[in-house]
């Protein structure tokens, strides 16, 4: 089967040859396995050799140059200024002292739609035509919100300020869902996975209650996953950390897919949660990467990831990627071959 089938074929229950596979990693990542690989390329490596069957086009920020300066730090489309390795940390919080809902409307730093491009080009289509493609945008629209407060005065805030919270999260939300409503027409035929990311999980609970989760966040992601399902995508949540608690509202509206199974998090633990949700849902990564991936022999990951695989493979609703969607350069190349190669080798018995 090719790329396409295999990466539909847990959502549509469908026969498969293995389990498809998902890749997400910094750009250094690809570059270490070339070097081991041989091969000429990034794609050669995660497509040719590995199989992936998964590939991503995001919309393109294409507006006014953003400012870098000269300690490292640099603009965002949100007006904040971040600092750090990869994502980096948000250093400012523009709307810290934001008192009224006149305060937010009055910021002039929330990002437009029109400074960014949605439809593929050409060469994308080409590239992709015969993978699965994940398409629209990120979606973060909860870090989003509370850098632009600060997280725990944004927190407080949802207490002593509820409307002003209430209208930054509609302010982010709305830029994500009018964003990929363009992309969603522009590209008829050319999405086949919605696949977004928000953490809401610490290592030990959820960052904030469920109840506060239901109120401020979930009916938005509810409308995101409704208009992703209006064009005929399955659709994939990321967040880290024990969320174990929201799992069912995930499912019940419409989400397919939960990623990234943090298994050494409390409350997730892969038989807890298979039990738990059956087949309710597409389980989508959970190969550890704290521990094994990081720290273990390439034995060690093989057998691991066949655990996995399984546990959370047993009702054929399952795609192998790690337990975190962003595997970093520290990841030992030879340990994501290793955990890519055995997926490969294992049968599901449902061709």
């Amino acid at each position: 089967m090719n790329h396409k089938e295999r990466g539909l074929a847990p959502f549509k229950r469908g026969k498969m040859d293995r389990f498809p596979m998902w890749f997400g990693a910094a750009p250094e990542v690809a570059t270490n396995m070339k070097s081991i690989l041989g091969a000429k390329s990034e794609d050669e490596v995660l497509y040719d050799i590995l199989g992936i069957d998964y590939k991503t086009i995001r919309p393109k920020y294409v507006g006014p140059e953003l400012e870098k300066y000269e300690d490292g730090s640099w603009d965002t489309e949100w007006g904040i200024v971040r600092a750090g390795a990869h994502y980096g940390q948000a250093m400012t919080h523009p709307l810290q002292h934001a008192e009224t809902i006149a305060d937010v409307e009055a910021y002039k730093g929330f990002p437009d739609p029109d400074n960014y491009t949605v439809k593929f080009t050409e060469e994308e289509r080409e590239w992709s035509k015969e993978h699965c493609v994940i398409g629209g945008c990120w979606s973060s629209f909860f870090h989003d919100s509370v850098e632009l407060m600060d997280m725990e005065d944004f927190f407080i805030a949802m207490y002593d300020k509820p409307g002003v919270c209430e209208a930054i999260i509609n302010k982010c939300f709305e830029f994500y869902y009018e964003l990929d409503r363009r992309t969603f027409e522009a590209n008829p035929g050319d999405i086949d996975m919605y696949f977004i990311g928000n953490d809401f999980g610490s290592q030990r609970a959820l960052l904030l209650s469920p109840d506060m989760w239901r109120k401020f966040y979930k009916p938005s992601i509810a409308k995101l996953i409704a208009q992703a399902k209006s064009h005929g995508y399955v659709t994939a949540i990321h967040s880290c950390g024990d969320i174990h608690e929201i799992i069912g509202d995930f499912i019940e509206i419409g989400v397919d897919a939960i990623n990234p199974i943090q298994v050494n998090a409390s409350n997730m633990n892969p038989e807890m949660l298979i039990k738990e949700f059956k087949d309710d849902c597409v389980f989508f990564g959970g190969i550890d990467e704290n521990d094994i991936l990081r720290s273990g022999t390439a034995r060690q990951v093989k057998d691991e990831t066949r655990r996995i695989i399984d546990i959370l493979g047993q009702y054929g609703r399952y795609i192998v990627a790690a337990s975190h969607d962003y595997i970093l350069p520290e990841i030992p190349a030879e340990n994501i071959i290793a955990m890519f190669d055995e997926a490969k080798r294992y049968r599901t018995g449902r061709e």
